[in-house]
Parts: structure tokens; C-alpha cells; sequence
């Protein structure tokens, strides 16, 4: 029995060392191996994380930006610098745009306001309607055709119109509107028929319109000077008082004052 046991034990420690070589011949073969993959796949998730957060910090800094631009020159640079942020550079471009024709619409300058507004010049008015041209066609241009562009696709084609409307030129204008109405028919009909309207009624803007002369000012009856006035003289009032020391009209003729008594 002893000796079956001796047998036994000197097995079982035979087994176990030759399971401690193999363990360490792996370690030394392909255990490198695998830290290495473990390393990797440990920098490609810090990687992500910091993409992400890279990103997310992008498209924070880009709307920040988009917010607080308000100069058509700004929002342009906005446009150009984060293009590809939830399509930034499609909406800076359309409000530079609306910008540009808010200033014709106002007659002031780009930045101005009422009270302290610049007038525009006839250069001045041509160069925002130029560049508001360029900046829809550029909308216009970058159109995927899919719902997410409809509503800024269809402002710039509105907006072209307006200015063709401007140029007077009627028959442009129609064209735009009618872009404007096929672009919006399959998600907003209601856009394509506001379009169609205003392609039907564009003749209304070709015709000169003659504005009336302002009626004469005229006074309330309440305010008129009184008739059968010769002169201003003729009010009594206590500006017509005389004054100290001047003399004194003579008393009618039979109204003699008498005389006060003594006491």
C-alpha cells in the first residue's frame, strides 16, 4: 500500500510539474502575444472616447459660434470652418443671406439699425443683392435631394426669387417658385402651394404702382382759430390788459364817478 502511494504521489507531481512547463512554454511563446492585443484593444477604446468627446466638443463650439455671429462676413467663416457639423454651413450661409436682404428690405446698412442706421447707396444695394444671390445659389448647389435639405433648399429658391423680383425680372422669378413648389410637394405641400401662389401673383410686382398725394393737413374744429377776426387783438384776454402807467381810456359821457366823501 505505501509503496501504491509513493506511486501515486510521485504521478500526481510528475503531472503537475509537466502542467507548470507547458503553462510557462506557452507564457513564453504566445502569452506576449496576447498582452499585446489586450494593450491594443485598450487604446483603441481610449481612442474612441476621445474622438467622441473631440467630436461633441466640435459641434458645441459650432453652433456657439453660429449663435453669436450676426455680420454676413461671420456666418460665412462659420459656413466654411464647420461645414460638416448637423449642416451648419448650410444654414450660416442662408442667414448671411436673409441678412443681406433684410438690409435692402430695411434700406439701411449691414449692422445698422434705426436709430443710428446708414442709408444705402445704389452700389450698396447691388452688391447685397449679389451676394445674397451667390450664397442661395451655393444652398441650391449642395441640395442631396432628401428631406432633411427641403426646408433651406426651398427658402434659397424663394429667396432667388425675391431677388429676381428685385432685378424685375418677373419670368426668373416664376422659374424659382416653381423650383421651389416641385422641391416641397413630396414632404410639404403646404410650402408648394404657398410657391405657386406667389408664381401666379408674380405679375403684380412688374406693374408701377403710383402712390397718392398725402391729403392737406388740416386742423380739429376744436383747434381752428375763430372766423370774423381781424386781428389777434381782437380776443379778449388778459394779454390785451394795458399796461401800468399808459392812459387810461376816457369815461363814457353821463357816467361821471361822483366824488368819495370824507369820513
Amino acid at each position: 500500500m505505501d509503496r501504491e502511494r509513493l506511486q501515486q504521489v510521485q504521478q500526481s507531481d510528475l503531472s503537475e510539474s509537466r502542467v507548470n512547463e507547458d503553462f510557462i512554454l506557452w507564457l513564453k511563446n504566445s502569452g506576449p502575444w496576447y498582452l499585446l492585443a489586450v494593450l491594443v484593444g485598450i487604446a483603441v477604446y481610449l481612442y474612441l472616447i476621445n474622438l467622441q468627446r473631440a467630436e461633441l466638443q466640435a459641434r458645441e463650439q459650432g453652433w456657439f459660434e453660429y449663435q453669436e455671429a450676426g455680420m454676413p462676413s461671420s456666418l460665412e467663416d462659420v459656413a466654411q470652418r464647420h461645414a460638416e457639423i448637423d449642416g451648419l454651413g448650410t444654414l450660416a450661409r442662408l442667414k448671411a443671406a436673409n441678412t443681406y436682404m433684410l438690409s435692402l428690405q430695411t434700406n439701411l446698412a449691414v449692422g445698422s439699425n434705426i436709430e443710428e442706421g446708414t442709408t444705402l447707396t445704389d452700389e450698396e444695394r447691388a452688391a447685397n443683392l449679389d451676394n445674397a444671390q451667390r450664397l442661395y445659389e451655393q444652398i441650391v448647389q449642395r441640395d442631396d435631394g432628401q428631406i432633411g435639405t427641403v426646408i433651406t433648399t426651398v427658402s434659397a429658391l424663394n429667396g432667388l426669387a425675391a431677388i429676381a423680383e428685385s432685378r424685375g425680372d418677373v419670368e426668373q422669378a416664376k422659374s424659382y417658385f416653381e423650383k421651389a413648389a416641385a422641391r416641397a410637394e413630396p414632404y410639404y405641400p403646404a410650402l408648394a402651394d404657398v410657391a405657386r401662389t406667389r408664381a401666379a401673383n408674380a405679375d403684380q410686382f412688374s406693374e408701377d404702382i403710383e402712390l397718392p398725394l398725402p391729403p392737406a393737413a388740416s386742423l380739429p374744429p376744436e383747434l381752428a382759430p375763430p372766423t370774423g377776426l381781424e386781428s389777434p387783438l381782437d380776443v379778449d384776454n388778459i394779454l390785451n390788459l394795458p399796461t401800468p402807467g399808459s392812459e387810461t381810456p376816457a369815461a363814457d359821457e353821463g357816467s361821471e364817478t361822483p366824488p368819495a366823501e370824507n369820513p
